[in-house]
């Protein structure tokens, strides 16, 4: 007699109970978003336009659903973090229903949802409330391809296919790189008996594609002049390809910005994995691993120009990886089976780790913060801030930058982290490794 399979959202919210209970934060973004909504009233948020296509980051749909979050959640970090990983959930359980609507078994397309929601790219994005543009784009992928995909009658395909147009534009207003929504449509939809609903969806999308790069192309060509960290190249792809593919076979590190820098052994185990998981494919066709390819690439879009990989970039690019990679299973002989089942467990070692290191991080930050808030109520006066270790000197900037207020205290020209203070500043403190601030520097040993 076989136990029946828990349903499938609250076995991935138990997995991720360490998300959800994390009492602090990650970076400076959703910090920086906290300060923007701590204002007294819903009328008094400084709402972002829907009309105004000039920045580099149009995102009114992130934006404004951020400051929403953060006005009603951020103080309570543990409501914030639910809210993350809900999203993050519904965006498995969106995957499970494409698979089985995919006429893929039931239980294949179950495991496949635990693989990807315990994956280090989807684990990085659900641990981190910075990420729900990443999030909003994978669920207007997954219902779009949902709206083409399920059965419908002839005279429903106009409909379907606008609908799933109407998904890309929304996505449009999530983040930039989903303008490869309409190339993810087609390969989704890659064998799907509807072919004129899938034909209009993808036309319809493609139009809307083209008409958003139309009005954004002044904004987007000048991305390095915005911002240094949006400067793009072409010769920037083939490093950028070889860090995401590497990445998920790397374990346990945390941030994928120094992969090609790890030894040639780490790097060389990881390349034989994403090999593995060629051959694997290769054994029922040829088309199999160059398809997987193409998905994953197609993903990943317009970031494989930037100069640096980021671990949430590749969030639908694990989706479309995972989802493929469970397509093939019912056809694959028992060897591969068993070689897909070792490279999916190193992926799930991997999104663990990267579950330790983003909750480690939160209660430092909320002791720093505590801290901060208790030194600066004692009077007006500026503070420097200085790391007892040096190997927490990144994680202190990156908790600090451009924050303006904290629980309505304001810290903006308060504080300053490392020399750029400590000259002028009228007191300097020291941050130890639990991020707890202290009048004199310890030895960064001591406990």
């Amino acid at each position: 007699m076989r136990l029946a399979r828990p349903p499938l959202w609250i076995l991935l919210l138990l997995l991720q109970l360490p998300l959800i209970l994390n009492p602090g934060y990650f970076s400076h973004d959703e910090l920086q978003w906290w300060s923007r909504a701590d204002v007294p009233s819903w009328s008094a948020l400084p709402w972002i336009s829907w009309l105004d296509v000039s920045p580099l980051q149009y995102r009114p749909l992130t934006f404004n659903l951020w400051l929403v979050l953060a006005h009603a959640f951020a103080a309570m970090p543990w409501a914030m973090h639910l809210a993350f990983v809900l999203f993050g959930t519904a965006n498995a359980c969106l995957l499970r229903r494409v698979l089985v609507d995919a006429r893929l078994n039931e239980r294949v397309a179950y495991v496949a949802a635990i693989v990807f929601s315990l994956s280090p790219y989807a684990v990085y994005v659900h641990g981190w409330t910075g990420t729900l543009a990443d999030l909003l784009t994978l669920a207007c992928c997954l219902l779009a391809v949902r709206a083409i995909q399920e059965p419908h009658s002839p005279a429903q395909a106009l409909p379907r296919a606008a609908i799933a147009a109407l998904l890309v534009a929304l996505a449009l207003t999530a983040k930039e790189s989903a303008i490869v929504l309409p190339a993810l449509l087609a390969l989704a939809a890659f064998g799907q008996s509807s072919t004129r609903t899938i034909r209009l969806a993808v036309a319809f999308s493609t139009a809307i594609a083209v008409a958003y790069l139309a009005l954004r192309l002044p904004a987007l060509s000048n991305s390095a002049h915005a911002s240094p960290a949006y400067a793009w190249s072409l010769r920037n792809a083939p490093a950028r390809l070889l860090e995401y593919l590497l990445y998920p076979f790397t374990p346990p590190l945390f941030e994928i910005a120094p992969m090609l820098e790890k030894s040639s052994l780490r790097l060389g185990a990881a390349g034989a994995c994403v090999a593995l998981l060629l051959a694997s494919l290769a054994t029922i066709g040829w088309r199999w691993p160059i398809a997987w390819l193409v998905a994953f690439a197609a993903a990943l879009g317009p970031t494989l120009l930037l100069a640096t990989s980021y671990d949430h970039y590749a969030y639908l690019a694990s989706a479309a990886a995972i989802a493929i990679g469970a397509a093939a299973w019912p056809l694959i002989g028992r060897f591969p089976r068993w070689i897909l089942l070792f490279l999916a467990a190193i992926t799930i070692i991997h999104g663990t780790a990267v579950m330790s290191r983003v909750v480690a991080i939160g209660p430092i930050q909320r002791a720093l913060y505590d801290d901060l808030l208790a030194q600066l109520a004692s009077g007006p006066h500026t503070v420097s801030i200085q790391v007892e270790d040096p190997r927490d000197a990144w994680l202190l900037q990156r908790l600090l930058h451009d924050v303006d207020r904290y629980r309505g205290v304001s810290i903006a020209d308060r504080v300053g982290v490392g020399d750029e203070m400590a000259l002028t500043a009228d007191r300097t403190l020291w941050m130890d490794r639990g991020g707890h601030l202290h009048e004199a520097k310890r030895s960064a040993n001591a406990n």
